[in-house]
């Protein structure tokens, strides 16, 4: 018996070190994600809460298997050359740990330093023969000015040609003065280059690329974790607001189906709809990693028309009930109330169910952009969802995206996983972050300048040219009048059409203080609405400048919020007003036709 025992042991133990192996082979052959998640699923495991924010490089390289280690230190950045190079890692000299492969794989540290404004890169070479060229993360921290790269072939003879890059999105350029290496801040460009790196090829980034393996004081909690129920219950628009309206809301990563029961209110007759429904992760939210979210978008409704609904996420459970409006199919008076950043403050959240308690006509509500401060962390999300109370969910929101929604150049996948908007925008981008909509005699762009500028051009103007609408509104995140950073590129693409088809106000955010200009015109003050445009901007939170000097174009400014705007059209008649959470007016307008 003991031989057959033996016997069985050896075995279990070989199909054990197969299975061993072929785990770190798979694992060989993975992505730096992959990594990660495996990694974050086994801290949950093994480290209570209150450790995993003691958890330092070294701990995390002692946690990983040899095989994770070397994806983290191979599959960061890969790309194939045709001869022989040198590589040089541009190194923030302010991060404090150096990424753990960097010495491991023979980079040495040179004397050679580059600079920008704001940033002190020490240099780290090696010499690759041809083929691939395999470099590893940043580090387990988040130090957002990641490092960069240059490559130059051995012999200044060779022609060199660079093949397979990954990742593939980000531009390869030339490495000089005045070059950008981050291309969410394209602005920050470099100002001191050694002569002998001059020329190279320049391997561009984003700063969000820190974040792909950010374990180091990283996790986080929500205050308000999903559950069964449904809640963050919002409304949009992706077609037409006369005839439909989109259902959003939440539930926990268990519930499987919901879906929309409605009904034009007084009447007893009902209509259902089944929501689409999708499963969404921030793998750092502790928890409440997993949830679902849902929607639903009614359609064939009645214009003018009250209609009161209520939302299943279980069997024969209805929950959330609320009501809504279509527009009208007469084009003569709506209101609407717009924000400028929110930033998923408490404060704005109190303006804002205030303003609609004030303001019970309204027919929906904007926000032009930063809507939370960072787009990529979904406890951001459940902050404004949590406080806006049930603002949305008896108007609809129709937001643009800002800055800080669409965080450090990774995009805003979380922000376009909150709203169903429109898919009408630019075929050259993606949806739902440039769109337009027309509420009765009003057409509105909302534009998105995070994303190049120009590629957007054409169909601003083809909205406008084709339009019919009495007024015509433009809102995105970055105001071309301020008196902190220039937007000639928007001037020039965007607002010469505002110019061109008499755009009658355009709403802003993002420099924190109010301001609303004279009509403006080729970037000049003209004496009436009817041939200029007024720009406006707005924030909701409290943010006084420190610097305040005169601009020659403004009405009225002010350095202070919260704020926000409740603009009102009857007919030929459109009345502004800036008001504070009580109500109190800060400025008005009224612009005649």
């Amino acid at each position: 018996m003991k031989i057959k025992r033996i016997g069985i042991l050896a075995l279990l133990a070989v199909v054990t070190l197969f299975s061993a192996c072929k785990t770190e082979k798979e694992r060989a052959d993975g992505t730096v994600k992959e990594v990660i998640d495996h990694a974050v699923t086994r801290l949950y495991k093994t480290l209570k809460p209150a450790e995993l924010d003691t958890i330092s490089e070294r701990y995390i390289l002692q946690f990983l298997s040899a095989g994770e280690r070397e994806i983290l230190a191979t599959k960061f950045w890969t790309f194939h050359t045709n001869v022989p190079v040198k590589v040089s890692v541009m190194r923030d000299t302010a991060q404090k740990v150096v990424p753990f492969w960097l010495e491991e794989a023979g980079f040495k540290k040179t004397k050679l330093v580059v600079k920008n404004e704001e940033y002190t890169y020490e240099v780290w070479q090696k010499n690759f023969e041809e083929g691939d060229v395999e470099l590893g993360i940043n580090g387990f921290d988040k130090h957002r000015p990641v490092y960069f790269i240059s490559v130059a072939p051995q012999k200044s003879d060779d022609k060199l040609e660079i093949t397979h890059v990954y990742p593939s999105e980000y531009n390869v350029s030339t490495l000089k003065k005045g070059a950008f290496t981050y291309h969410d801040w394209d602005g920050l460009v470099l100002t001191e280059v050694p002569a002998e790196l001059i020329g190279q090829t320049l391997f561009t980034t984003v700063r969000g690329r820190a974040r792909e393996a950010h374990l180091v004081k990283a996790f986080r909690t929500t205050d308000t974790p999903s559950s069964a129920h449904p809640d963050q219950v919002i409304l949009t628009w992706s077609g037409d607001p006369r005839t439909t309206v989109d259902v959003q809301w939440r539930t926990n990563a268990e519930i499987t189906s919901g879906k929309v029961k409605y009904w034009v209110s007084g009447t007893t007759d009902t209509l259902f709809k089944d929501a689409s429904a999708f499963k969404m992760e921030d793998r750092l939210l502790q928890n409440d990693r997993y949830i679902k979210r849902f929607t639903a978008k009614l359609g064939n409704l009645k214009p003018g028309t009250d209609y009161g609904y209520s939302l299943s996420s279980q069997k024969d459970s209805w929950e959330a009930k609320a009501s809504f409006k279509t527009a009208a199919d007469q084009k003569d008076n709506f209101s609407f109330i717009w924000f400028g950043d929110t930033h998923f403050s408490e404060i704005w959240g109190d303006m804002a169910q205030k303003s609609l308690q004030r303001h019970p006509e309204t027919a929906f509500f904007s926000i032009a952009g930063d809507l939370v401060t960072t787009g990529l962390h979904r406890d951001d999300w459940d902050h404004l969802w949590n406080y806006s109370g049930k603002t949305f969910t008896t108007r609809p929101l129709m937001p643009v995206p800002g800055n800080h929604d669409s965080q450090d150049g990774l995009g805003a996948g979380m922000y376009k996983a909150m709203f169903s908007l429109p898919e009408n925008g630019p075929a050259n981008q993606p949806f739902e972050m440039t769109y337009s909509f027309e509420y009765q005699n009003a057409l509105f762009l909302m534009l998105d300048p995070t994303l190049p500028v120009p590629n957007q051009t054409k169909w601003v103007e083809d909205q406008l040219k084709n339009s019919k609408a009495k007024w015509k509104f433009a809102m995105f995140h970055f105001p071309p009048y301020n008196f902190e950073e220039p937007y000639d590129e928007i001037m020039r693409e965007w607002c010469s059409l505002f110019d061109k088809y008499h755009v009658d106000m355009v709403m802003n955010g993002h420099m924190h203080y109010y301001l609303r200009t004279k009509p403006m015109f080729a970037g000049k003050s003209v004496d009436s609405p009817s041939k200029g445009t007024i720009y406006t901007m707005s924030i909701s939170i409290p943010g006084k400048q420190e610097r305040w000097p005169e601009e020659e174009y403004a009405v009225k400014r002010y350095k202070d919020g919260p704020l926000y705007q409740h603009i009102s059209i009857k007919g030929n008649k459109l009345h502004y007003r800036c008001l504070d959470p009580e109500g109190v007016l800060k400025d008005e307008l009224i612009i005649e036709k």
